[in-house]
């Protein structure tokens, strides 16, 4: 009978050894991926920061504040990762569409930055689950910023890049796109590291 205590006893902590010894190798494979998460996240904010930074001196110049242009950059940086689309792109069709005003509009119905007509701020918001309910919300640069890339997007990939950003400009009028198109490629070498100090003509 002792020995038949014993074997249950010695199995018991068998079994009890091996529960833990599992907890262990789990406990260490969540700690694993969390610092790899958290890793990712630093490495993420490093290169967000770094975008800010490179571009900031630029777009300050422009900008009615350093709060706005970082809140302009972070922007472009977070929705350019999102819907993989060059963030020197969309820097210039801002500059070109408003120059980095938010509070910019046109005698057409644009708005804000990117200059967004409200039937496309609509459209593209419910698509984005945003109500737009109001003209006024497409002046918020975070909003005004994603609904414009979206559509930017979506007009490159159904006309490739030059005639979609002729019908981002004109819509279905891209007739003198080619003008628009001119302007943005001379602002893309604005964001280049040996001219980033220079002042860019919308003429």
């Amino acid at each position: 009978m002792k020995q038949i205590g014993v074997r249950i006893a010695v199995g018991a902590l068998i079994s009890v050894m091996a529960v833990f010894s599992w907890q262990v190798v789990m406990l260490r494979q969540n700690l694993l991926e969390k610092m790899e998460t958290v890793n990712l996240m630093i490495s993420k904010y490093e290169a967000k920061a770094q975008f800010v930074d490179e571009y900031l001196p630029t777009v300050k110049e422009y900008a009615e504040s350093e709060i706005t242009a970082k809140r302009i950059l972070a922007a472009v940086y977070e929705n350019s990762i999102q819907y993989d689309i060059q963030p020197e792109l969309i820097l210039s069709v801002i500059l070109v569409e408003s120059e980095f005003n938010p509070d910019a509009s046109s005698n057409a119905g644009a708005i804000g930055l990117m200059q967004i007509m409200p039937v496309t701020g609509v459209y593209v918001g419910r698509s984005l689950g945003y109500s737009i309910k109001s003209e006024r919300e497409l002046y918020d640069i975070e909003k005004n910023i994603k609904i414009g890339v979206v559509f930017l997007k979506e007009c490159i990939e159904r006309l490739g890049e030059q005639r979609g950003l002729g019908y981002y400009y004109a819509g279905r009028y891209t007739q003198h796109y080619n003008r628009y198109t001119a302007k943005i490629d001379a602002a893309k070498e604005l964001w280049a590291p040996d001219v980033a100090s220079l002042t860019y003509n919308l003429q």
